[in-house]
């Protein structure tokens, strides 16, 4: 059976942090291109970028290039409410990034399943089955959201991390805001939303 609601409490509190002493470093290091290069090139595909990020995420690390995976107007959106990527680094959890599907007239927006597996200390495993919101910005592709069902008759959990004042409203616990309806979430969120129930 497919559980969601544990990755919420992942994602929510542990992507997601109060800025600090990274995102100051991260502000005053100019970035040259040869480190930009290198760190765009797995991302050349939406499924190379969760792949990318989920690892990243998986692996945690002051080094994480979480972050930089996501699209820009999501980075700045999260500077604008104070709030970094923290990577959760569970080196346990295992990830498979199942197939992705281009968003119909939505030129370079596509949606990408996935699966995250984290293991339980009764031996079992928990599944976690999240859609994530890919654009694709210049030659590379980035993430701007990902949705995930939290229970089978609830409508499906938004991270739309485009929209800092709705993140900034999850953070503070109040998740009713985070229903697709309410939450001004972009195009391509809003489709990842309409696909959580379409089988891996």
């Amino acid at each position: 059976m497919v559980r969601y609601f544990s990755l919420i409490c992942l994602l929510v509190p542990c992507f997601l942090g109060c800025g600090g002493q990274a995102e100051q470093v991260a502000s005053q290091a100019p970035v040259s291109p040869s480190e930009e290069a290198e760190s765009n090139a797995l991302v050349n595909s939406p499924t190379d970028v969760v792949s990318q990020f989920l690892d990243e995420v998986r692996r945690g690390g002051e080094d994480s290039l979480a972050e930089s995976l996501l699209t820009l107007t999501a980075q700045s959106e999260l500077r604008r409410i104070g709030q970094t990527v923290q990577p959760i680094g569970s080196p346990d959890a295992s990830f498979q990034v199942t197939r992705a599907e281009m968003v119909p007239d939505e030129p370079g927006s596509a949606l990408v399943h996935s699966l995250w597996v984290e293991p339980n200390p009764d031996g079992t495993q928990t599944t976690n089955q999240v859609v994530w919101a890919v654009e694709q910005e210049g030659r590379y592709w980035r993430i701007s959201g990902l949705v995930i069902a939290v229970e089978e008759n609830q409508p499906p959990m938004v991270l739309d991390f485009e929209n800092g004042d709705m993140m900034a409203r999850l953070l503070a616990g109040e998740t009713a805001e985070a229903n697709p309806a309410n939450s001004g979430s972009s195009k391509e969120v809003q489709a990842a939303a309409g696909n959580t129930s379409v089988n891996r």
